[in-house]
C-alpha cells in the first residue's frame, strides 16, 4: 500500500456521512477521522502538532473531486 492510501480510502468511506459538512476540511489519519475543521491551515496544525512528520491526508470536504488541467505544452505568447 502506498503512503497515504488507507487515508484516502478512509476518506472515500465515510465521505457519506461528510456531505453534511461540505467545504470543511477534514483530517484523517490511517482510517480514522482525527476532526474536521472550517480551515485548511487549523487542520494542517492539528495535523503537524499530532503527527509530526508522519503521513497524514487533509481534504476538502466535496460531493466530488474537483479535476486540475495541466498541460506541459507551454509556449510564449506571439506579441
Amino acid at each position: 500500500m502506498t503512503k497515504l492510501q488507507l487515508e484516502i480510502e478512509t476518506y472515500n468511506r465515510l465521505l457519506p456521512s461528510l456531505l453534511t459538512q461540505v467545504g470543511k476540511f477534514a483530517l484523517i489519519k490511517g482510517d480514522t477521522l482525527v476532526e474536521t475543521f472550517d480551515s485548511y491551515g487549523d487542520a494542517l496544525k492539528r495535523g503537524y502538532t499530532d503527527f509530526k512528520l508522519e503521513p497524514f491526508l487533509v481534504k476538502q470536504i466535496a460531493p466530488a473531486e474537483q479535476v486540475a488541467y495541466f498541460t506541459r505544452d507551454l509556449r510564449t505568447c506571439p506579441v
